[in-house]
């Protein structure tokens, strides 16, 4: 009996515990797209991405020809001229593979593009999620935009449009200093 009781009090105290905390979330993929910055970024990544591509389609074109050559002199080479040309097309066949690996591989460039562009966006998204929970008092901020799954949302527990009018001064700021220093720099330049 002192069991079950101990355990209604102990349950008791957790649930008014829960009540007790302030509950919300954001959009962080909304919020993204909505920051000139983030289309900016997009934009370069894929344009980076496409140049890319190009260099591998170029590659593997060369590689495409350098075979079909072999595959045409193949009867006129020796059995030593055909083990060296086929070492050729192995090492060609490694370098596409390599470029592959280097541009779109887990650690590959694409990825740390993508990471050095983004990254700082989400660390301001943070900060001002960050700032509008705090000023409002949540305990807890969920991202719907995340791999965390909300079955239902209510809508005026979405603070993603406070969070975006948080950064969107802090961008602003932002953007003037770049101007600014990138106006000094070339007004420098000039007088030289």
């Amino acid at each position: 009996m002192k069991k079950w009781i101990s355990f209604i009090a102990l349950f008791l105290g957790l649930a008014s515990f829960t009540f007790a905390q302030k509950f919300c979330y954001v959009d962080s993929q909304y919020i993204l797209e909505n920051l000139p910055e983030y289309t900016s970024s997009q934009n370069r990544l894929k344009s980076q991405t496409e140049s890319w591509q190009k260099e591998i389609e170029q590659k593997q074109e060369n590689l495409a020809k350098l075979q079909a050559e072999f595959e045409a002199e193949k009867i006129l080479l020796t059995a030593e001229q055909v083990k060296e040309q086929e070492k050729k097309l192995a090492e060609e066949i490694q370098a596409v593979k390599s470029l592959q690996d280097k541009r779109y591989g887990p650690t590959g460039d694409l990825v740390n593009l993508r990471r050095s562009m983004v990254k700082p966006l989400q660390d301001q998204i943070y900060n001002a999620t960050k700032e509008v929970a705090d000023k409002r008092g949540y305990s807890f901020v969920f991202d719907k935009g995340s791999d965390l799954i909300m079955i239902y949302t209510d809508p005026k527990f979405d603070i993603s449009r406070e969070v975006l009018q948080t950064l969107k001064p802090e961008l602003k700021q932002e953007r003037n200093n770049t101007n600014t220093n990138t106006k000094g720099t070339s007004a420098s330049k000039k007088k030289k």
